[in-house]
């Protein structure tokens, strides 16, 4: 399959659904081979499906990543099957509670951290040893703009995406020299899964957020999905240790 990305491979966690199954369609479409990871076992088979029915080569392999030996199962599995690893986005992540810090369950915090933050380490972890052994790779890490600004009654979610733009940052700087990018992606507030949730939680959500995005709508995965493959792609060459935001303006005022 031609494309940007032919010959590559690409790994995606959080792939199930949303801008996960959304990049891992961008990816096969510009002609990657792709390892879909996520706990949700059907839906990352859909995913794969999906893939298969538009001839890409695709695997599902289920993955916790706040676990470091599921992750690093995971990435064998990928260079076992496709022969390399050449484009990896790490975006598993759960959104969490919605109540205020003095109240916020520690259990939830803590699982929101290692989810979003430990998990984005270990993928990290067991990612760049291959992409070093190449002397290539590119790699993005799903941040949101709650890395870059407050948001009351998430503390946990706020909290572990400004982590990972400071580890996107670390990592960035350690590898530049070595053929790795590491970028990150900020979405704003996008139509999924975790937006139906959080406004099940938060009431007039969507309708207080949608008002005060300068577009006037939310984003589609298939928008953070474009920018994702992009990162990845030669077209980036340049760029490392980036946050960029995909957020209809949300954060210019």
């Amino acid at each position: 399959m031609a494309g940007q990305l032919a010959g590559k491979t690409a790994l995606i966690t959080g792939g199930a659904s949303g801008i996960g199954r959304a990049a891992a369609q961008g990816f096969g479409r510009e002609g990657a081979r792709v390892m879909v990871a996520d706990l949700d076992e059907a839906g990352g088979r859909t995913t794969v499906e999906k893939l298969r029915a538009a001839s890409v080569d695709a695997e599902f392999t289920r993955t916790d990543v706040s676990r470091f030996d599921e992750v690093s199962a995971l990435v064998e599995a990928t260079v076992a099957r496709f022969g390399r690893l050449d484009c990896a986005f790490n975006n598993a992540g759960i959104e969490g509670a919605v109540a205020p810090v003095q109240s916020y369950p520690e259990d939830t915090f803590r699982r929101v951290l290692d989810v979003n933050v430990v998990g984005v380490f270990h993928c990290l972890r067991a990612e760049l040893p291959h992409m070093l052994a190449q002397g290539r790779g590119a790699i993005v890490n799903t941040a949101s703009v709650a890395g870059l600004v407050g948001a009351g009654g998430m503390s946990a979610y706020v909290a572990s995406k400004h982590a990972v733009l400071g580890l996107t940052k670390a990592a960035a700087l350690e590898n530049a020299k070595l053929g790795v990018r590491i970028n990150a992606v900020c979405p704003g507030v996008i139509q999924t899964k975790m937006l139906d949730r959080l406004a099940q939680a938060a009431p007039g959500l969507v309708e207080g957020v949608s008002a005060v995005t300068p577009v006037g709508r939310l984003g589609t995965p298939e928008e953070i999905a474009e920018a994702v493959v992009w990162l990845c792609s030669d077209a980036a060459s340049f760029i490392t240790g980036h946050a960029l935001t995909v957020d209809g303006g949300y954060v210019v005022p």
